[in-house]
């Protein structure tokens, strides 16, 4: 077992504000007062003029000809992954992208990606995955679960859910209940050989306009628990089977 990083403190670990579809800024914020800046932050409206290009793949489907995204990790909102302590960027031969980003220690899980709804095919159901590995040394993502949302717009249409990024037991459903009785949501492996967990779902109607649609995983508590391991590749958004 690898040796355990030192005591998360709440006063030295603050959390800094994510920028709208990009890099966490280095502007730091204790907890609350992060959640209401995210809430009331202009930049987070539904337009998207101002986004900037992102990395990305586009793919379509063979059958239905819907359009699909895979969003690189280096165009999501991680928090503190320009902190070399906490994350660092690899390079992996069985990417799609240059570089990955891996958690290497931190006591707070937040990261996001989001992108224009008019880039989607219209009038279909999409779902947001977060597409990862672990490291063989990964520890402390089975718990506390982690909150997966999507949500369209500003203040627009929403849905969240728990999920369980380290399973105990690969292919084991019995990884715990949440506070509602029913099981967290598991990663399932891809035929890539990554693992893939769902975010969230929504109807995408006709190209609906200027809205933005995100999609996010992270704590919904501060708990000060140290984590390692983690590997993201990036967000697959594509069509709802």
């Amino acid at each position: 077992m690898p040796a355990s990083p030192p005591r998360c403190r709440r006063r030295s670990a603050p959390r800094p504000t994510p920028t709208p579809c990009g890099h966490a800024s280095s502007r730091l914020t204790s907890p609350r007062s992060s959640t209401r800046r995210l809430r009331q932050d202009p930049r987070r409206s539904s337009s998207f003029a101002s986004l900037k290009p992102m990395p990305s793949l586009k793919m379509a489907s063979w059958e239905t000809g819907a359009k699909s995204y895979m969003i690189a990790a280096r165009a999501m909102a991680i928090i503190w992954v320009d902190t070399p302590d906490y994350w660092r960027w690899i390079v992996r031969e069985d990417s799609r992208f240059s570089t990955c980003a891996e958690l290497l220690a931190v006591c707070w899980l937040d990261i996001s990606g989001c992108m224009p709804c008019r880039m989607l095919s219209g009038d279909t159901r999409y779902a947001a995955y977060l597409v990862f590995k672990m490291a063989d040394d990964c520890f402390g993502l089975d718990s506390p679960l982690q909150e997966a949302s999507v949500s369209v717009g500003e203040g627009g249409t929403s849905t969240a859910h728990w999920i369980r990024l380290q399973s105990y037991h690969v292919g084991d459903e019995e990884n715990g209940v949440t506070e509602e009785g029913a099981p967290p949501r598991l990663p399932h492996e891809r035929p890539d050989g990554w693992m893939e967990v769902e975010l969230g779902d929504w109807y995408n109607h006709g190209g609906d306009d200027d809205l933005v649609v995100r999609a996010s995983v992270k704590e919904a508590r501060f708990g000060g628990n140290w984590k390692k391991g983690l590997i993201v590749q990036g967000l697959e958004i594509r069509p709802k089977n």
